[in-house]
């Protein structure tokens, strides 16, 4: 990438020196070709909103499409505009499982687009009080974008999101900064459906999880307790999939050097991730992964990309 930038700016050097100050248009079109190709991931906005109604405020649905070269990976985040300017009275910013910040784009739509990724603090779920008061996306040789929530006593919450240009993954990044709150607890909580929604249709399903510790299913027909997946300190990878589908499986990467520990809550239709970070945590990375691939080469893929993975997510900032 040093050297395509390099190369960028002795064209343009060239091309109006002087000696070339007639430029043909092939040599202009050539110059725009080759500093576009700078930009990996492009990024592209757009932004839906429904008018306040009947004491309701107003809700706005806002999509971030990062372009790679390999595919497009969409960042969806929906909520109701619940605090002035925009809405005075009393009513949250989320009111189902169906809101809040999701993926999409190929298999990633199962980490869902309506509602992947939750954040709660002392035991409030930070997003569904109030909508993000900032929200910035950049293009560039990554993606990036960036939302931001108030907290009580000065705090922020900070979720920035990044995009390579394998789009291969979405790296998060959540930044912590209590102002004068004393935080007693922090709680990540992922929402996703490997291989689809085919529950929802009344369609069978048999969802499977694999952590390093071993393997939990949920066959067709299951009548017992559903399981619960242990999630130890030490351990940094999940992987989620349908044995009845052929594609769609997803995976999850967290750094262990940040502490998390907690469970996979499975069913037959949606499975709760709950990570816990120590109280003093402030910066929090994960890494999701999405395959179209059949189950058995996604999760070979997956556990082979480990060792690579884990020095990107350390990185990410």
């Amino acid at each position: 990438m040093r050297k395509k930038i390099l190369g960028c700016f002795f064209l343009f050097f060239c091309l109006t020196s002087p000696v070339h100050r007639a430029i043909a248009d092939d040599d202009l079109e050539a110059l725009r070709k080759l500093m576009g190709d700078i930009i990996s991931v492009r990024v592209e906005q757009k932004t839906t909103m429904a008018e306040a109604k009947d004491n309701i405020p107003p809700r706005q649905s806002d999509q971030w499409d990062f372009k790679t070269g390999a595919r497009t990976l969409t960042v969806a985040y929906t909520r109701f505009l619940n605090h002035p300017p925009h809405f005075t009275g009393n009513h949250p910013s989320l009111t189902t499982g169906d809101m809040g910040v999701g993926f999409d784009g190929g298999s990633f739509h199962y980490w869902y687009r309506g509602n992947a990724i939750r954040v709660r603090i002392n035991g409030a779920d930070i997003m569904a009080a109030k909508p993000a008061k900032l929200t910035g996306a950049e293009e560039g040789e990554e993606g990036r974008l960036r939302m931001v929530w108030e907290l009580e006593e000065g705090g922020e919450l900070a979720l920035n999101f990044t995009v390579p240009e394998s789009g291969q993954a979405i790296y998060s990044r959540i930044e912590i900064v209590p102002g004068d709150l004393f935080i007693r607890d922090i709680e990540i909580r992922l929402t996703c459906y490997p291989g689809g929604f085919a529950p929802a249709h009344r369609l069978p399903s048999h969802r499977w999880v694999v952590t390093s510790n071993g393997e939990w299913d949920i066959p067709h027909g299951y009548a017992g307790t559903n399981p619960e997946v242990p999630i130890e300190k030490g351990m940094d990878w999940i992987f989620y999939a349908d044995k009845l589908q052929s594609k769609g499986s997803l995976g999850l990467l967290v750094n262990v050097e940040e502490g998390p520990y907690g469970k996979v809550r499975m069913s037959s239709y949606g499975q709760i991730t709950e990570l816990v970070y120590p109280r003093e945590t402030r910066h929090i990375h994960l890494a999701f992964y999405a395959f179209e691939t059949e189950n058995p080469v996604s999760m070979q893929s997956f556990k082979t990309s480990l060792e690579a993975e884990r020095k990107k997510l350390k990185n990410i900032h």
